[in-house]
């Protein structure tokens, strides 16, 4: 089986997540596909981040859907993880849409809200952008650990391929695979199991886990289809 290497939040063990620096590091070490976070600004715009809020990764304070991109803007998304990516700015969706383009990488796109955001407004954020643009569709993936979300993106008659995203493979998630006609699931790979990893081949799935860092760590590491990892060097070298 050719395992697929997926840089989690673009090479994020050696670069600050989410930001073009590591998607740059992504391509200039070879990989073929990276993880990202999305969710919207507060003026509609989509970005490029995991938290909701703004202090874990930059200098600034605050929701990100509380903050217009040009507030967003004027923060150091990079100063965090070391001074030699001081200034580093937060980027759009389209911002790396226009890069995987050129680079010709493929893209998981994490769909991030909480109690705060109304699924199916962020949906029809994403739809629009991916419609939008001249990106292959078929290079994507959509997931979300909201099923409110993932069902959502189902509806939206886009050529992506949809994930669907989870800790632990439940009942629910086989269920959830079929009513989505999801391309692949992808799991926490602490919980993964031979009897897992069956019922998710009965469904025709592709099985991908995250995150990983270590491959002794992971016993499955032969039977799943891709992993993501904040270190592709330690499998892509192997």
């Amino acid at each position: 089986m050719n395992l697929q290497i997926v840089g989690h939040r673009g090479v994020a063990g050696h670069c600050p997540e989410n930001t073009m620096s590591s998607f740059l590091k992504a391509k200039d070490i070879g990989l073929k596909w990276v993880e990202l976070d999305v969710q919207p600004t507060k003026d509609g715009v989509l970005v490029v981040c995991h938290d909701h809020t703004v202090e874990r990764c930059s200098n600034g304070k605050g929701r990100v859907d509380q903050l217009t991109l040009s507030e967003l803007k004027l923060l150091d998304f990079g100063r965090w993880k070391g001074i030699e990516f001081k200034g580093e700015r937060i980027i759009t969706l389209t911002d790396l849409l226009d890069f995987a383009l050129i680079a010709d990488l493929s893209l998981n796109i994490e769909v991030k809200i909480d109690k705060y955001h109304n699924a199916d407004f962020v949906a029809d954020l994403l739809a629009d952008a991916l419609r939008q643009h001249p990106i292959n569709k078929q290079k994507i993936i959509l997931s979300s650990f909201s099923q409110e979300m993932t069902l959502a993106l189902s509806k939206k008659s886009l050529d992506t391929k949809l994930g669907v995203l989870t800790s632990r493979v439940t009942r629910k998630t086989l269920r959830t695979i079929d009513k989505v006609n999801a391309f692949s699931c992808h799991a926490n790979f602490r919980w993964l199991s031979a009897r897992t990893i069956k019922a998710l081949r009965e469904k025709g799935v592709q099985i991908w886990c995250f995150t990983v860092n270590n491959p002794k760590s992971f016993k499955y590491l032969k039977d799943v289809d891709g992993i993501f990892t904040d270190y592709p060097e330690k499998f892509t070298a192997r």
